[in-house]
């Protein structure tokens, strides 16, 4: 198949770029010819492949603006689709224009698969009207269409004639047929994947009381990930567990930064890292087979490939209880002792917390928590059949399904 890929943002940093390029690498291995149209800005360059890349490049003189994100934080400087002018969707959308015409006119792909549901894919739809468009649902896009239906209505007005939708979880897909009015048969629940040849363990290293026990979050530091909320629990953390050190990765405002210093370190208690920016995927590997548990306190997520990747490379995790997640790991995973689940408090607007409930997350968090730390110095082994679980999450299994989807809806043509 020859098969062309798009995207509004960088193919790496965030979950839906490292989908893109891990989806890219994966058709390839199986014997497909891609083309890469995707968005560019300093100082980031990509080596995805040579041949049939179409950049739209930012911060440039065309293009005199960030990247737009599907969040409004992005692990890059960006802007916020909510806020750009008219004269701005204007530049934005005739750049891509002029890219996708070009992949059209040279590459001639036999389908086009577009991530997110956004006003990138109304592009591309319109423009490939004679060719199969397969859409990839991150939640980000439902995310932003429930808050700004306006805009959903002004930019994607009607997205019926994909010929399928890849949805993260069984909750995305519901979303996608009531916000986008899509034919439930077009929706196809795949989930995620993590890429085995970057997120692997090597043998785990035995724990005695006093050995450092590492702590690590890597996402936004931003409110919506629950990171206060694991900075004001961790001076109790450390006061019951001298040994634990907390990594915390990610970009987020000075201001952030300091009050989550702040928070964490109060009473002079040490032992707190910050690290900015987001490292590329080997690097926050290497990282994580340094480490012990991952903790992910979000308060809202589509579904969260980090926490597959922590425990590839061996972590113990412990993760807010987020439908997607829960629901895709079931008892594969979810009853293994590699996942500790927090319930989540109430929210509004998808991911603000109800101030009144954040005392029982924190406790509960640090409950979980607690419950990881005990396991890691107990030295219990992980068993063989938690590894094989593990890896049926792998891109290698995720890819080989999405294929024989492409490959059906091209036979019916």
């Amino acid at each position: 198949m020859k098969i062309l890929h798009v995207i509004a943002q960088l193919p790496e940093r965030t979950g839906s770029g490292v989908y893109y390029r891990n989806l890219v690498h994966s058709l390839t291995e199986l014997g497909h010819q891609n083309a890469l149209v995707y968005a560019i800005q300093e100082p980031f360059n990509h080596d995805i492949q040579k041949d049939f890349v179409f950049p739209v490049q930012f911060l440039s003189e065309d293009i005199p603006f960030p990247i737009a994100g599907m969040s409004d934080v992005m692990p890059y400087p960006n802007t916020i689709y909510s806020e750009m002018t008219e004269s701005q969707i204007t530049i934005w959308s005739n750049a891509f224009k002029k890219q996708l015409n070009d992949a059209k006119k040279t590459f001639k792909p036999d389908l086009v698969i577009c991530h997110h549901l956004w006003y990138l894919c109304q592009i591309t739809l319109d423009i490939f009207s004679d060719c199969p468009v397969i859409a990839i649902s991150h939640s980000t896009d439902i995310r932003q269409a429930k808050r700004f239906p306006h805009l959903k209505d002004r930019y994607v007005p009607d997205l019926s004639s994909l010929s399928a939708v890849f949805a993260l979880s069984y909750e995305n897909m519901a979303d996608i047929q009531e916000v986008y009015q899509i034919d439930p048969k077009k929706i196809k629940v795949m989930g995620n994947g993590y890429n085995p040849e970057i997120f692997y363990t090597h043998k785990k290293k035995t724990h005695s009381q006093q050995d450092p026990i590492k702590l690590i979050y890597a996402g936004k530091l931003v409110h919506s990930k629950g990171v206060f909320q694991l900075a004001q629990i961790y001076p109790s953390l450390k006061k019951k567990y001298p040994q634990i050190e907390l990594h915390m990765i990610g970009m987020g405002e000075k201001a952030a930064k300091s009050q989550l210093h702040e928070l964490a370190c109060s009473g002079d208690i040490e032992g707190f890292f910050q690290y900015d920016p987001m490292p590329l995927q080997e690097d926050l590997a290497d990282f994580m087979r340094q480490a012990d548990i991952f903790i992910l306190p979000s308060f809202y997520e589509g579904l969260p490939t980090i926490v597959l990747e922590a425990m590839a490379c061996g972590l113990r995790t412990v993760v807010s209880q987020l439908p997607a997640l829960h629901g895709l790991l079931e008892s594969s995973l979810n009853s293994t002792g590699m996942i500790e689940y927090v319930p989540l408090p109430q929210l509004i607007n998808q991911d603000q917390p109800v101030e009144a409930d954040l005392p029982q997350f924190n406790q509960q968090l640090q409950l979980a928590i607690e419950k990881q730390i005990q396991r890691v110095q107990s030295n219990n082994p992980i068993a063989s059949s938690t590894w094989e679980a593990i890896q049926a999450f792998s891109w290698p299994q995720l890819v080989q399904k999405e294929a024989k989807v492409l490959e059906e809806i091209l036979s019916y043509r």
